[in-house]
C-alpha cells in the first residue's frame, strides 16, 4: 500500500511539472497503476493463456495487414 502511495505522488507530481500548455495528463497511467496494485484480482491460468494467445494472434492479424497494405502501395 505504502507503494502506492509513493506510485501515486510521484505521478501527480511528475504531471505538475508540466509545461501549462501541455494538457496531457497521465490519467490512463495513474488508472493502470491502480488497477495493478489495489483492485487487482487473480485470474485463472486458462484465462491469462487465452488472453495471451488472442492477443498475440490479432497483433500477427494486424502486422500481416500492415505488410500487405504497404505492398500494395
Amino acid at each position: 500500500m505504502l507503494a502506492l502511495a509513493v506510485l501515486t505522488i510521484l505521478t501527480a507530481t511528475a504531471a505538475a511539472r508540466r509545461r501549462p500548455g501541455d494538457h496531457r495528463v497521465d490519467l490512463a497511467e495513474i488508472r493502470r497503476l491502480l488497477n495493478s496494485f489495489v483492485l487487482a484480482v487473480a485470474l485463472p491460468p486458462a484465462h491469462i493463456l487465452h488472453w495471451s494467445i488472442w492477443r498475440r494472434t490479432s497483433q500477427a492479424r494486424a502486422r500481416r495487414a500492415h505488410y500487405q497494405h504497404r505492398q500494395a502501395k
